[in-house]
């Protein structure tokens, strides 16, 4: 009697002993699915923002120009993107070279998210102006872009940049002139007294008439002539007076510069650009458009 008791005892204990060890299995099994299931979370978490921290660059724009990209889906991609562009003039004529777009090139220049769409450019004129003239510019509080008013909506010129270049001759001297690629803006307008807006200060704004050459347009900035023994040599530096258009330049109730040449325009190519203090020598990005 007493052997048969044990022997209960013994297997209720076995017994005890199982159904702990099942339950501790299952517990286990539980807390390492629980577990995985967080690390690969953890991990899918740490992983996402890979793609969000690439940074857009001017050989980004230049692999997405070669790879057949179109010019609206390379701003959707700078506008969803980090950017560290590199607006050095060399870095510019590299991007021009490379056949990057006009209008991606003018969204690097300024540095800021191009338009989400080409219509904000045509917005109407009451509340469009306010809202462009009140961004920042590529070339800082006093400077800004160049909007022509056209049919009561206003396109904005799209800026670009011009080399130095200087050259020699035995007789006729030396010259400095400003190069811009291109003997024709793409910019185009068959008004031949069209009106510009802009927050610039009227006395910083010059327009020019640009001399087209075979494959680009040249405005001459400097330059001397010897024109004897007696008389030694003649030198010009700043914008000659013949190359300036004449404007009438006032200032509206938003406290923007609208201008307008005083006589008709003749056809031919044509530039705004930014001067110094002194009003004569040419500087950063120009603004160039064509009359037809």
């Amino acid at each position: 009697m007493i052997k048969v008791s044990v022997t209960s005892t013994i297997l209720g204990c076995q017994m005890t002993v199982l159904v702990a060890f099942r339950s501790a299995f299952r517990t286990q099994v539980l807390f390492t699915s629980v577990v995985l299931a967080a690390c690969l979370l953890a991990s899918a978490s740490a992983t996402a923002p890979v793609s969000a921290q690439e940074v857009m660059t001017n050989e980004t724009v230049i692999q997405m120009v070669k790879a057949g990209f179109s010019e609206s889906v390379i701003l959707a991609k700078m506008r969803s993107s980090q950017t560290k562009f590199d607006t050095r003039t060399d870095a510019l004529i590299e991007l021009k070279k490379a056949g990057v777009p006009e209008k991606v090139m003018q969204a690097i220049v300024s540095g800021g998210a191009p338009p989400a769409s080409a219509s904000a450019a045509a917005a109407p004129a009451a509340s469009a102006p306010t809202l462009a003239m009140a961004a920042p510019s590529p070339q800082g509080g006093r400077r800004g872009p160049i909007f022509h008013v056209n049919g009561g909506k206003q396109v904005e010129l799209i800026g670009t940049s011009g080399d130095i270049e200087t050259s020699r001759a035995p007789f006729s001297g030396r010259k400095t002139e400003l190069v811009i690629a291109g003997n024709k803006a793409k910019y185009r307008t068959a008004d031949r007294q069209p009106v510009f807006l802009t927050s610039a200060d009227p006395a910083d704004v010059v327009l020019v008439k640009l001399d087209p050459g075979k494959n680009d347009r040249n405005l001459r900035i400097s330059g001397s002539s010897y024109v004897g023994p007696y008389a030694g040599s003649v030198s010009q530096k700043g914008i000659r007076s013949e190359d300036r258009v004449d404007v009438e330049a006032d200032r509206d109730q938003r406290g923007l510069t609208r201008i307008r040449p005083r006589a008709p325009l003749a056809p031919g190519e044509f530039a705004f650009v930014f001067t110094r203090t002194s009003g004569t020598m040419p500087q950063g990005v120009l603004y160039d458009f064509g009359v037809d």
